[in-house]
């Protein structure tokens, strides 16, 4: 794997830790998440940062992974 690879990687796994703290701290209530915007910004901004990441994943990575996607 490569070093981009890999540091993309653990950022989208840090974006991972984040949507659970904020999970952890406004709760798992759709109708809380419905209803506040900063808890739907903070979701959705790590959302769209691993969407980002991942777009920068190298070729022979998602070659190499691709099997595990099925």
């Amino acid at each position: 794997m490569q070093s981009l690879d890999r540091q993309r990687l653990s950022h989208m796994l840090d974006y991972c830790a984040e949507i659970e703290k904020t999970i952890n701290r406004y709760g798992k209530s759709f109708e809380i998440f419905n209803e506040d915007a900063d808890y739907q910004h903070s979701v959705s901004f790590c959302i769209l940062q691993i969407g980002e990441l991942n777009g920068g994943l190298s070729p022979e990575f998602r070659s190499e992974t691709a099997d595990l996607m099925q």
